[in-house]
């Protein structure tokens, strides 16, 4: 293996965000190419077949609905060629932490806290998790 090769295998990937998802650009070019491919593909097929299957006034239905079948083909293919790449890291949440992460999310704690003790659902799923007092002590922190 040669050090061009290292670097390359070494080198970071570059990602994009699409709606609201982290992919590798490659990925989503060629699920893009795979997906227009079986569609229209798929539409095109049944112009072909259809007319001396079905009436003529069915032809594009029974198209179309091979087109769908198409778009299907495309999520099942690209779904077993392109498996999520995310990594996923877990860390201990602080009070000092959350707090951090409420101001990044321009988040009153104090509102915040209000609205969980207003809601019996919240609540409860709240102190089963242990973060109740986490908020409480973040929403007096915001009060002072």
């Amino acid at each position: 293996m040669t050090s061009k090769d290292r670097q390359t295998e070494k080198a970071p990937k570059e990602y994009l965000e699409v709606l609201g998802d982290t992919v590798v650009p490659s990925s989503l070019l060629l699920s893009v190419v795979i997906s227009v491919t079986c569609t229209i593909g798929g539409f095109f097929l049944g112009q072909a077949i259809f007319p001396s299957l079905a009436e003529a006034k069915m032809v594009n239905s029974y198209s179309l609905l091979l087109g769908i079948g198409g778009s299907v083909l495309a999520l099942i293919v690209c779904a077993r060629l392109f498996k999520p790449s995310r990594q996923l890291k877990e860390e201990q949440t602080s009070a000092e932490n959350l707090h951090a992460i409420m101001d990044d999310l321009q988040i009153d704690a104090k509102t915040e806290y209000e609205l969980i003790v207003n809601d019996p659902v919240t609540r409860k799923e709240m102190e089963e998790l242990g973060i109740l007092e986490t908020f409480k002590r973040s929403g007096e922190r915001e009060g002072k």
